[in-house]
């Protein structure tokens, strides 16, 4: 079996099992906004264990695609070990599973913050839920480790170190860089450098959090700090979420170039932009402590000013490169190319909210408002996914050699953009409206507005049905070609 081979089945069973539990989360989405809008009705308790589920399930979703894909990608370009890929496919899995009994049979309802004490004082859930709970988490945890070891190993061997893989010659010994012919690393390098990183940095929060929690839940009499485990929990998981963007990001520099027909090269300023993300996607948590005031001030100055520094990098560099890449390029434009430029708006949209809900004025009167479920499910709806969509629509459409019907484009993106677009918009009107996010019972105007915003997740649910029957046209058709 060929190394190729191999490394698209490593890469099609992370997609593929992310997508399953993609469309498995936005169903219970879809039920948690028709409850909200009371066009149904259902045991509240029951509602935050399905809250809680889908916001752990989604982001473990949406990482499940972009580890495939960078996999794929970064072992095209040096060879990496297929088992620990899979060993850490496997840890993830079966902690996501673990999670699902813990909600779904458990009814755990604590919210994938878990946050100290709330899971152990006051529980309406079977005590093994939380320990259920806390060991899938902690198998995510021990998986996503495995990954971004491994990923940095890669990155490092093939540009020659740490010094090498930055671009640290390209950007300040520019000129004898390009004269002794050595290769730049390509963006998705970068891209899979600052994963790997920041990918530690935020286990190294992680791990001690998930260690203090068991050891609470086996022992309650080992006391835990609740600022300190807030902190650990969040700089782990601000910045797991983050980073899945930047892993999908990867699909951006490698598939959109091939139907603009031009390169997306490195230079210097993407290298520098690289680096502030790096810097700035790791210290950018601390904006979801600006309500606990016994925090040092000086981490809250942090937060904000980490958090509008973190926007620049991908706005100026990718967002804008992407725009300069297609302007005038003559376009192919296919589902593949149209789903990998929209995440670009949905990204810049997204981010801009998360800017606004971190400036602390703001932040004030909207963070416990439905305007932070906004601003995450726009770049992880119309970000992450669309380029997590691009990039499979690109390998099938590769291998197909087939054209999607203008009409099922047109009724794809009508579904999939207008939907997402009124559903998203629901969070950010009742958000600026003060409704408050986490609520089974929405006060005024919050049923309304869940009302036409559940009309939203439905006209997406079409958009995604007619995508899905098309890429399984597409998938036939690669098989044929294969026979």
């Amino acid at each position: 079996m060929s190394d190729n081979v191999v490394s698209r089945r490593v890469m099609w069973a992370y997609i593929l099992t992310g997508l399953a539990v993609f469309a498995l989360m936005f169903v219970l989405g879809v039920f948690m906004r028709a409850e909200q809008a009371a066009w149904i009705t259902f045991d509240a308790g029951l509602f935050y264990s399905i809250m809680t589920l889908h916001g752990a399930g989604m982001i473990v979703a949406m990482a499940l695609c972009g580890m495939g894909g960078l996999w794929y990608i970064m072992d095209r370009e040096q060879p990496m070990n297929p088992g620990i890929a899979w060993g850490a496919f496997a840890a993830m899995v079966i902690g996501a599973l673990c999670v699902v009994v813990a909600a779904l049979v458990g009814h755990f309802a604590a919210g994938w913050t878990f946050l100290y004490p709330l899971p152990f004082v006051g529980a309406t859930w079977a005590p093994w839920a939380t320990g259920a709970f806390l060991v899938g988490i902690a198998l995510v945890v021990v998986g996503w480790a495995a990954y971004c070891t491994q990923l940095l190993g890669c990155v490092l061997s093939k540009y020659g170190g740490l010094r090498g893989a930055t671009g640290w010659d390209l950007v300040f010994h520019h000129d004898a860089f390009v004269a002794s012919g050595r290769p730049e690393p390509p963006p998705q390098a970068f891209a899979a450098l600052v994963v790997a990183v920041d990918g530690l940095f935020a286990v190294a929060g992680g791990m001690p959090a998930g260690i203090a929690s068991l050891a609470h839940f086996v022992d309650p009499s080992v006391a835990i700090d609740p600022l300190w485990i807030k902190n650990l929990t969040y700089e782990f998981g601000h910045t797991f979420a983050n980073l899945t963007i930047y892993m999908a990001i990867a699909y951006v520099y490698v598939a959109l170039p091939r139907y603009a027909n031009r390169e997306w090269h490195t230079s210097p300023v993407l290298a520098i932009a690289w680096w502030g993300t790096l810097l700035f996607v790791a210290t950018a948590y601390f904006h979801h402590l600006y309500m606990d005031f016994a925090q040092p001030n000086g981490l809250q100055y942090v937060g904000e000013i980490a958090s509008y520094l973190a926007a620049f990098p991908p706005a100026v560099v990718t967002i804008f490169g992407g725009a300069l890449l297609v302007y005038r390029s003559k376009m192919r434009w296919s589902l593949a190319s149209i789903f990998l430029y929209a995440g670009l708006v949905g990204w810049l949209v997204g981010g801009v909210g998360a800017l606004l809900d971190a400036t602390v004025p703001i932040n004030v009167s909207l963070h416990n408002t439905l305007w932070v479920p906004a601003h995450f499910h726009t770049y992880l709806l119309q970000g992450v996914f669309l380029f997590v969509l691009g990039w499979v629509f690109a390998m099938l459409e590769a291998r197909s050699a087939i054209v999607t019907p203008l009409v099922v484009r047109w009724i794809a993106g009508l579904g999939i953009f207008g939907g997402a677009a009124l559903l998203l918009l629901g969070w950010y009107v009742a958000g600026s409206q003060g409704v408050p996010r986490r609520y089974a019972i929405q006060p005024a105007p919050g049923p309304e507005i869940s009302s036409w915003a559940t009309i939203g997740a439905l006209i997406l649910a079409v958009g995604l049905l007619v995508t899905l029957a098309e890429a399984l046209r597409l998938a036939r058709a690669v098989r044929e070609v294969r026979a």
